[in-house]
């Protein structure tokens, strides 16, 4: 194992191991994870080493780590990410990008890239790590991986380091469903979950007509597998208006208002540390900061009413399909302007979750005719998190990862 650890470098320089403490429903499991999570006696890097020096080590431990540890699993270390978990490339860490086991000639996605890469190459069974804008989610569709961002507030985040605390969550990730359900099982608050089974499914038919025909033909396959095997409906929607660009700049600038008042004070003496991209995002971030009284609350206002609206088309039995990046993560030899792109299209496809704070479900499905995998999101509403696990256990269970479909 520690050959595949050296292999995908994966792990931060002075990542620590911590066993379980108890026996539970996680005996014998191990997990990874993302060094923003607070573990006494570590001083966490949250993606460079400039943090790393200008913080103190942790007296107390992440809630979430210590639930894990409890219900029987054994943390085997701590994995790299974007600087300040603000990337959804997993390009901009410390050090050397992790490896992509499904496709070393490219990214695994950000910013829990070393918790995917440890999860896709086996050093584990299940992966921790922090979702803002699809950050468990487009490394999980990168590396091929089933991934759940789950309802916001739903699991403890006590211990991690905020990027964005409106949009903030703990995700989870992982090879097989079962290992997934579990862990999630183990950390969530039971009160904030519905008990609504899933009873349909809907085509976002307007957004799959700008997709890559092999990833809409992945989507729509999906769709019939979960007809065939649990009795789904499956019907066709309009939801373009949720992903579009007016919704990306709205979430952009909700974001980065939020990352700039959180990080300030450190950023106003550090950020000429950070990677060039990142800084030209916080940049924008302190610009951002600056607007009138009058602008942020317009946006505010267009974040409940874009709640609102989302809130009509679902309900506790619907989940949408929707893939969660536009395709393949990109290349590690891509150009600036490549990686500018995946990310900005990226972003639009998770805003919806991140915006509602509603459960999403990222399950990995392989193209027969293609060979290709592609990440495709299970998104339903809040509390749902528990009812989609369940659904997609009861249809698949442990069978083959990926799911092919022709």
């Amino acid at each position: 194992m520690q050959d595949t650890v050296v292999r995908l470098n994966c792990l931060v320089p002075d990542s620590v191991r911590l066993e379980s403490s108890a026996p539970g429903v996680l005996s014998g499991r191990t997990f990874v994870v993302k060094d923003l999570f607070v573990v006494a006696g570590h001083t966490s890097s949250f993606g460079h080493p400039r943090w790393r020096e200008s913080h103190s080590a942790s007296d107390v431990t992440a809630t979430v780590v210590e639930k894990l540890r409890d219900a029987g699993a054994t943390m085997l270390g701590l994995t790299k990410l974007d600087q300040l978990a603000y990337s959804l490339i997993g390009n901009a860490g410390e050090s050397e990008p992790p490896m992509n086991p499904l496709y070393p000639d490219r990214f695994t996605g950000g910013s829990s890239s070393g918790t995917a890469s440890a999860v896709a190459g086996g050093v584990c069974d299940f992966g921790v790590g922090t979702d803002t804008a699809g950050s468990i989610r487009v490394p999980a569709a990168s590396c091929g991986l089933f991934s759940v961002r789950p309802t916001h507030g739903v699991i403890d985040s006590s211990g991690a380091l905020p990027l964005a605390p409106s949009f903030d969550v703990v995700g989870i990730l992982a090879r097989e469903l079962v290992p997934l359900r579990d862990a999630f099982g183990s950390i969530v608050s039971p009160e904030r979950q519905i008990s609504a089974p899933l009873e349909r499914v809907l085509l976002p038919a307007d957004c799959l007509e700008s997709l890559d025909s092999d990833l809409a033909a992945a989507i729509v396959g999906l769709a019939s597998l979960l007809r065939e095997r649990i009795g789904v409906a499956v019907e066709e929607t309009s939801f373009a208006r949720f992903t579009d660009d007016l919704v990306a700049d709205m979430f952009a600038r909700l974001q980065a208002r939020e990352i700039w008042a959180t990080h300030s004070a450190w950023l106003l003496e550090n950020r000429g540390f950070l990677a060039p991209d990142v800084q030209v995002r916080l940049e924008r971030a302190e610009l951002l900061s600056r607007a009138s009284e009058e602008e942020k609350a317009t946006d505010m206002r267009a974040w409940r009413e874009y709640t609102r609206d989302y809130e009509e088309v679902t309900s506790g039995g619907t989940a949408i399909l929707l893939p969660v990046m536009p395709g393949l993560p990109p290349r590690r030899s891509a150009s600036a302007d490549e990686l500018l792109k995946f990310r900005v299209e990226s972003f639009r496809l998770n805003a919806p979750s991140s915006l509602t704070g509603s459960a999403q479900v990222v399950v990995p499905v392989r193209r027969g005719v293609s060979g290709l995998t592609y990440g495709i999101g299970l998104l339903g509403i809040q509390g749902q998190d528990s009812s989609l696990l369940a659904a997609l256990c009861s249809a698949f269970g442990d069978g083959e990862v990926p799911l092919v479909v022709n």
